[in-house]
């Protein structure tokens, strides 16, 4: 491509074979199970930079290499930067950690970190504190592997700060350490580690992680960045399938991607796999080369939404969001679900809601009792139907194409092992929990239900999706029900 690699990107080369492999190893590793975390309205859902224990950053934007390859800083920066006394790395080592500590100090610059989930939409809570320098205090040699993956690889522990000039607007958490000249640790100690593929000349950075209470070359450790280092072998494949997405997206004008920098693996139906890219690309417009979107507000970035099953990879969809925010987008776009606030959550991950496909609720509930509803239902195109699909406590009604695919159009439960995105539960959540997690829940009834229960969904009487959760005369969520309302 005509744009410059990050140094996120491998500089691998090595053909469909390399490839065919990568895949195996991809869809044979060890997956951990798909239970992401209950997000329930206003409790804080994260500070970017206090990570729990081995666990994958997920980065930022990445600058471009030099000709030689070495990464160089953003030109222009703000924060012209300190290294300190001791440091001795490869060029290329040092200009990675430079580019990446310049990263934190963009991000927390726009950014406090603190994330809530208010209404469905994660927003950021308080305003970013000013910083004014950056600075690298000691990086060095933590781990060396002979070839995970099949790639030899150095760990470079990073210790990093961050200088501000209004420490009372910084908002402290996990293992954070601030002192009294105002030099922000944004993270725990000893926790940020940079990736390198030293199978070349160089070293070149294939990812940064921050790992905390496992060191690097323990099993935790190794298996902890097995995932991402995959990630970033298919670095040439998930660009050219965003290169794809884009011109589609743009037909008829020239389109360049200037960065597309792994983010994090997100949970995804059987025989897939999907990861979330942070993108940067340029339109040419009248032979002027202009970033895109142009939609973008303050502070947003554009992700991409990769999907790889055994027979190929495709971009399921782009959006805009804040660093660290894009996380119920990806799950939407990973299971097919237009809205997750009308979907519900298996147990041990799995989104299944108004809208997306009926395809692996066979595997959790086992075989469905059938019945064709087509009588007196719209048809769309020749050999389409409608099917009600009942178990002993979940029945749904979809929509079947002439192909087979299914998108479901109305679903009820009373199985405990499903949960709302807000963290509503059959058989615990109180009215007083649906109000706190849904505040703008109505009571009054709604098209013609009975019963006792509360609704969210547009204002009364209108289409689109609805939820409703019943109490069938107690006080605690007995059923739930979804429904697409459309003329």
């Amino acid at each position: 491509m005509k744009a410059p690699r990050t140094y996120f990107s491998t500089q691998l080369r090595t053909g469909p074979t390399a490839v065919r492999r990568r895949l195996k190893h991809l869809f044979t590793a060890p997956r951990r199970p798909g239970i992401f975390p209950l997000i329930c309205i206003l409790i804080l859902v994260g500070l970017l930079g206090c990570l729990v224990a081995c666990k994958t950053d997920p980065g930022q934007s990445s600058p471009a290499p030099s000709a030689s390859g070495a990464v160089q800083p953003p030109e222009n920066s703000a924060a012209m930067g300190q290294i300190g006394e001791g440091v001795d790395v490869p060029d290329a080592v040092l200009s990675a950690a430079r580019a990446y500590v310049q990263e934190q100090y963009d991000y927390w610059s726009a950014n406090t970190g603190a994330m809530a989930v208010v209404d469905g939409e994660e927003i950021m809570l308080g305003e970013p504190a000013e910083y004014d320098d950056w600075r690298i205090r000691s990086i060095g040699l933590a781990h060396h592997y002979d070839g995970l993956e099949g790639v030899p690889l150095d760990v470079y522990l990073l210790d990093y700060r961050l200088h501000t000039t209004t420490p009372d607007r910084v908002v402290l958490a996990g293992g954070m350490e601030l002192d009294e000249e105002g030099w922000l640790l944004p993270t725990y100690p000893g926790s940020t580690y940079l990736i390198f593929d030293v199978s070349g000349t160089q070293p070149v950075c294939l990812f940064s992680t921050m790992i905390n209470d496992c060191a690097p070359g323990s099993e935790l450790f190794t298996q902890t960045i097995r995932s991402p280092l995959q990630w970033a072998l298919f670095q040439d494949e998930a660009e050219a399938a965003a290169l794809d997405f884009l011109r589609a997206q743009h037909p008829g004008q020239q389109v360049q991607l200037s960065a597309l920098t792994f983010q994090q693996e997100v949970s995804a139906p059987a025989r897939t796999v999907c990861g979330v890219y942070e993108a940067h690309y340029e339109l040419d417009m009248d032979g002027e080369w202009v970033s895109m979107p142009l939609d973008l507000a303050d502070g947003e970035n554009y992700y991409l939404v990769l999907a790889y099953t055994g027979e190929g990879r495709e971009i399921l969809g782009g959006f805009s969001a804040r660093p660290g925010a894009y996380s119920r987008q990806a799950e939407a776009l990973a299971w097919g679900v237009p809205d997750l606030d009308f979907a519900l959550l298996w147990q041990s991950g799995g989104w299944y809601g108004l809208g997306g496909s009926a395809y692996g609720l066979t595997a959790i509930l086992g075989e469905p009792e059938i019945t064709d509803i087509s009588e007196g239902a719209v048809s769309y195109q020749p050999g389409d139907r409608w099917e009600r699909r009942s178990w002993p406590d979940f029945t749904l009604e979809c929509y079947v194409s002439p192909e087979g695919a299914s998108s479901i159009w109305t679903m009820e439960t009373t199985n405990t092992g499903f949960r709302t995105g807000r963290g509503i539960l059959i058989g615990a959540s109180t009215r007083e929990d649906v109000l706190r997690a849904y505040p703008a829940a109505a009571e009054v009834p709604a098209w013609g239900l009975e019963g006792d229960y509360l609704w969210v969904g547009p204002d009364e009487g209108e289409f689109g999706f609805h939820l409703f959760f019943f109490f069938d005369g107690g006080d605690t969520v007995s059923r739930i029900q979804l429904t697409d309302y459309f003329n």
